[in-house]
């Protein structure tokens, strides 16, 4: 038999003064799996220490083994001693080897100081039953230190959660320095507290704690502020002395381990609340283990980016990896919320903090083989840990004392939307998913898929499309609100695929422009003036109806045929020849205008023309298609004078008609604008920003619902998706992917957030072409799949092979959009397999500092720590892989990535 030691510490103790360092080191062994498979349990005292072995066990290989972790001037096998650090007079502890045949078991607790000191201490802690009572959802705030926001978040909170119609329990666990305690007793009478809770628990002889729920549901239910139910740390909140109970008094042996998580779930149930939220006592507490030990709680850490509290929470985080991590589908996972810092000063420290914190709190969650997200599944592991950031607000330095007054002030600072990750993150209520999905066959089920990939692909090219209605998103129903009695003299600006060509061609189909304003919802305007294509983009599948469209116009306007686009373009591509001056160039493009209308104008007799017409008549001159006439638009200065032209002298020489007779509405990639304005492109665009085709996460929601909606997949009428708020759109869309990407109790993620962040790029963009084409996929992959998708139509399995789809599309469309661009994802797509791994360094993938800085300005990259990832969306495109099984950051990455740029969310 082999007595050698089986493994050797990763370090030795610098000082053993006590028999309490002897005990700490051994644990700390135990815990880094240091121990010898012989080795049972150590228990060291003032006066010794005993060594219990494995039966029959020789006494030379323990000696050999305590001089290998101690050192050899420490332990003394001949005289069978410890020597402790001394001050000139020895100072031995006795050691004595026992070996047993059974030892006890451990009975370990949920507590940070552990008892006994066994081999076990390097396993997790045994695990509770797989789920709280009645399912009852338990969320506990902590800090390692105070005064960073943990109670105002908390508040803020259970506040939201009420605000959507749940019932909420929160509790003030923090016995030592109460903060809903004081805020409470300024405004109810507290009648039972959380101290009487634990005593009544403490004191019950039942499994059902029946009299500590009861009493508790009688009272409590009177501590009602704002939907509220507060259970105060104490009744009497002007005693600052020591509780005389504490949580750790319920952790007897012959009690369940998790007695109060199991207790406050049956009390949360006999209230009938959705969730209890628990603010917690601050640093490695005993106050609080009992908490955060169980992995049925979802627990919140709360720092600021200081690092004494980063590094507190990252080692709180590493204790419960390894003392009770989630390892079942059911058990959630942690979230981060990152405090008190300055978006000016403070973004890159605040990255740092948040891909530290998030490493280690990924750690927490170690998923069952069957839970496992496979290495291609990055989207649903960025999911898993919410991190939240609420920037330094000096409004809560100065903290009012009633609770009414706090939770005004929570509201003022908006501290309930930083937490909309938690509570999305919350379990669902299965009565909606039911209320909006009616019941159906797997045969009409399919038929719907079948109806929504048809009219979504129909949407793809929205050139092709036949559809007479349309989304107004918020941008045009700016334009239109903007212009109900004033012609529109204005520059939409979207990149590829936000929508460009599907608005010109709605505002194309009808015949004037008051027709487009009643097509947006805003109130009817008496601008009957017709709308008149100039160009438009040379790929429409039907490109006779702009020429059928501009006849109409020009037939109405002055009776005379007009030119046709091919015409038109011819125009602007031998001007493209000439050496021509920017007032030139907007001769060019008004000649274009009145060849449109029926004026056989020159460029020398335009201006006159048309001020002779604007006499008489009105017309808004609507223009698309810039990209295809301008394809060298980023070296050559002739195309890049003749956009300037168009975008800014055409403008302002329409503006000097007195009465804006004439209008304009031009369409352009944000690409094109900003090679033609280098120099003053940011005010340009903020000019026109109200007017940018840029989809935020309310107008996304609303465009999938919409396209939803008429493939039949949602049981609405067309206004209701038009006029919802983002929550409501967001309930509408349940029925069409379901609340999770796998089963309601499953760990997977929410759909609504895997579809953000599988879309998005890393400046928080995501494209209107990119949406539709996805929920086309989507449902064409959907048909035939098994019963247990019957609840939804997209089912998680075809969202997630869609993604592959929309992201070699979205390579496509860049390709055309941004040659510069496109030659470096080219670059990428060529790599050989080994060298597409995530993260990855510059030379690695043959890219410089400059290159790369292009693609971060395309939302392609984004580097952190000298390392750089690439989003979803392109990713499977591009074929990268993340090795290994690492997770990447994307969601916490791509909101700070926002939160730096000052983005819309």
């Amino acid at each position: 038999m082999n007595h050698q030691p089986d493994t050797s510490p990763s370090t030795h103790p610098d000082h053993l003064f006590t028999w309490l360092d002897v005990n700490q080191y051994f644990a700390d062994l135990a815990r880094q799996k240091a121990w010898p498979t012989w080795l049972r349990e150590v228990d060291a005292y003032w006066d010794g220490v005993r060594l219990a072995v494995d039966p029959g066990m020789p006494a030379e290989p323990v000696w050999v083994w305590l001089r290998s972790v101690l050192g050899p001037l420490t332990v003394e096998p001949d005289r069978s001693l410890i020597l402790l650090d001394d001050a000139g007079n020895e100072r031995p502890l006795p050691v004595e080897i026992d070996s047993f045949d059974q030892a006890p078991p451990a009975d370990r607790r949920p507590r940070w100081g552990d008892r006994r000191i066994v081999a076990e201490l390097g396993e997790p802690l045994p695990a509770p039953r797989p789920s709280l009572p009645h399912e009852v959802s338990i969320i506990a705030f902590h800090s390692f230190k105070g005064g960073v926001g943990r109670t105002l978040h908390c508040v803020a909170a259970a506040r939201r959660l009420v605000e959507e119609g749940r019932r909420v329990l929160l509790v003030d666990a923090d016995l030592e320095a109460p903060g809903i305690t004081w805020m409470a007793s300024e405004v109810t009478r507290i009648d039972f507290a959380y101290e009487d809770f634990l005593a009544l628990v403490h004191g019950a002889m039942d499994e059902k704690y029946i009299d500590a729920v009861r009493l508790g549901q009688k009272f409590l239910t009177n501590q009602t502020l704002d939907g509220v139910v507060v259970m105060p740390a104490r009744r009497d909140h002007t005693r600052v002395t020591p509780s005389p109970i504490e949580p750790i008094d319920l952790l007897t042996s012959e009690r369940d381990p998790y007695v109060l998580t199991e207790a406050l779930a049956e009390l949360g149930h006999a209230l009938q609340v959705d969730a209890v939220l628990i603010d917690l006592r601050a640093g490695a507490s005993e106050l609080s283990a009992p908490l955060l030990l169980d992995p049925r709680v979802h627990r919140v850490f709360v720092t600021t980016i200081s690092d004494q509290s980063v590094r507190g929470t990252a080692q709180i985080l590493r204790d419960l990896a390894l003392r009770a991590p989630a390892t079942r589908a059911t058990d959630p996972d942690c979230a981060l919320l990152l405090t008190q810092f300055s978006d000016q000063d403070h973004s890159e420290r605040l990255l740092e903090v948040a891909a530290e914190l998030r490493s280690a709190a990924l750690a927490v969650s170690r998923r069952s083989d069957e839970a496992a997200i496979s290495n291609q599944d990055t989207t649903d592991s960025d999911v898993a840990i919410a991190v939240m950031t609420s920037p330094f607000d000096s409004r809560l330095l100065n903290l009012p004392a009633s609770w009414n007054s706090v939770v005004t002030l929570t509201a003022r600072a908006g501290l309930s939307q930083v937490l909309t990750p938690l509570i999305e993150a919350m379990p669902g209520q299965p009565t909606q998913v039911a209320t909006l999905v009616a019941a159906a066959t797997p045969g009409t089920i399919d038929d719907t898929r079948n109806r929504l990939a048809r009219v979504a692909a129909d949407l793809v090219f929205a050139d092709s499309s036949e559809e007479a209605d349309f989304l107004a998103t918020e941008a045009l129903r700016n334009l239109a609100e903007a212009h109900r009695t004033e012609l529109p003299i204005e520059i939409v600006i979207g990149s590829k695929g936000a929508g460009k060509t599907f608005t010109y061609l709605q505002l194309c189909r009808r015949p004037d422009w008051s027709s487009f304003i009643d097509a947006t919802g805003i109130r009817a305007s008496s601008l009957q003036v017709p709308t008149v294509p100039v160009l438009a983009s040379s790929n429409l599948a039907d490109p006779a109806l702009i020429n059928e469209r501009r006849a109409a116009a020009a037939h109405r306007l002055t009776g005379q045929e007009p030119a046709n686009s091919q015409a038109i373009r011819d125009m602007v591509t031998e001007a493209l020849a000439l050496e021509l001056t920017p007032v030139g160039w907007r001769r060019v493009w008004l000649a274009c205008f009145a060849r449109a209308i029926g004026i056989p104008a020159t460029s020398e007799t335009a201006e006159d023309e048309l001020t002779s017409f604007a006499r008489r008549q009105s017309a808004i001159f609507v223009l698309d298609g810039l990209e295809d006439l301008f394809q060298e638009f980023v070296e050559s200065q002739h195309e890049q004078r003749a956009l300037r032209a168009l975008l800014v002298e055409c403008p302002e020489w329409l503006r000097t008609l007195r009465g804006r007779p004439l209008g304009m509405v031009a369409f352009v990639r944000r690409d094109l604008a900003q090679a033609a304005l280098r120099q003053n492109f940011a005010q340009f665009e903020k000019r026109y920003e109200k007017y940018s085709l840029r989809w935020n996460r309310e107008e996304a929601l609303r465009l999938a619902a919409w396209v939803c909606q008429r493939g039949g997949a949602l049981d609405v009428a067309n206004n209701e998706v038009r006029s919802a708020s983002e929550d409501h759109l967001s309930e509408l869309m349940l029925a069409a992917w379901g609340e999770k990407m796998g089963t309601l109790k499953s760990k997977e993620a929410r759909s609504e957030v895997w579809f953000f962040a599988a879309l998005s790029d890393f400046r928080q963009q995501v494209q209107a072409r990119d949406i539709v084409s996805f929920l086309a996929t989507a449902a064409d992959e959907s048909v035939g799949s098994d019963s247990r998708w019957s609840d939804r139509v997209l089912t998680p399995t075809a969202m997630r092979n869609a993604l592959p789809v929309c992201s070699q599309q979205k390579i496509e469309a860049i390709r055309l959009e941004n040659r510069p661009v496109g030659v470096l994802l080219d670059r990428l797509q060529a790599l050989d397999i080994e060298q597409k791994k995530l993260p990855f360094q510059l030379d690695a993938v043959g890219l410089d500092s400059e290159q790369a800085q292009l693609l971060d300005a395309n939302g392609v990259l984004f580097r952190e720590d000298n390392q750089y990832w690439i989003p979803e969306i392109f990713r499977h495109g591009l074929g990268f892989t993340v090795p290994g099984g690492r997770r990447p950051r994307v969601i916490a990455v791509a909101n700070l990535v926002r939160r730096r740029n000052n983005l819309a969310g």
